[in-house]
């Protein structure tokens, strides 16, 4: 393990079982609200009202790097206590990609359950904070959400559109019937996995919630396609022309795929 002070943040380059250990679960869980999770680790906020819990963190984090490190542990502790104001980010070197399953199953139009067919605790910690204003319950392996408002599905929606987080690769698969429960508009989709990941991933292009009416869907597509159409960069380098080219080609794909369901 390496702690480094760098641009007003605490740098900790751990093992892959840095997040693993007790004292870093128990800082974790008590800052979750102000915490992102990163592809390649997780970065902790500042929170004016858990300082108490920041200094214990500090002081455990100091003496378990000074103890692998065999090094003086009074000026390394003075050091980060100094910097208790700075946010924390844990870095977990590379490691390959571990996928954690998960199964969707809507009750309706306003409840959707998670279950963790591959339980992992850092993958729930990830979609319990990212879904905290919609949690109604929770267990090990269980997440019961309302989605009962517009709100509430683009939230979900977005949460949905993230595929991997900590070296973590999540596979959410889903009822037959998702869509035609959830959306009671799409019932002419497919039913499989890879239909409704595409319906996801199609609206996130668009950066529009699901049920969003054709007129919405079109005056989008307009604009990107103004935007990311490939004669606005026919002097730039084929690098650029050709990422405008491949944007310009997913926005049609997409527009059609949307407008026959729409």
């Amino acid at each position: 393990m390496k702690v480094v002070l760098r641009n007003n943040a605490i740098f900790v380059l751990g093992g892959t079982n840095t997040l693993e250990e007790p004292w870093m679960e128990e800082f974790f869980d008590h800052h979750i609200q102000n915490t992102l999770f990163l592809d390649n680790g997780v970065l902790i906020l500042n929170n004016e009202n858990s300082s108490d819990q920041k200094e214990e963190f500090l002081e455990t984090l100091s003496d378990h790097f000074t103890k692998v490190n065999e090094l003086s542990g009074s000026f390394y502790s003075r050091s980060l206590k100094r910097c208790k104001s700075a946010a924390v980010r844990i870095e977990v070197p590379y490691r390959k990609s571990e996928t954690v399953d998960v199964e969707l199953y809507a009750y309706g139009p306003d409840r959707v359950k998670f279950t963790f067919i591959t339980p992992n605790p850092w993958v729930m910690r990830y979609l319990k904070q990212q879904l905290s204003p919609l949690l109604l319950s929770a267990t090990a392996t269980d997440l019961f959400i309302d989605v009962s408002s517009a709100a509430g599905k683009a939230r979900l929606e977005k949460t949905l559109n993230r595929r991997e987080v900590l070296h973590f690769v999540i596979n959410y698969q889903y009822d037959d019937a998702f869509m035609s429960r959830l959306y009671g508009n799409y019932r002419g989709w497919g039913h499989g996995n890879d239909a409704i990941d595409k319906m996801i991933r199609y609206h996130a292009i668009f950066e529009i919630p699901m049920g969003s009416t054709p007129e919405d869907l079109k005056k989008r597509y307009r604009m990107l396609a103004r935007r990311y159409h490939p004669d606005r960069v026919q002097t730039k380098s084929p690098e650029i022309i050709n990422k405008y080219t491949q944007k310009f080609q997913l926005l049609q794909e997409a527009y059609g795929a949307l407008r026959a369901v729409s």
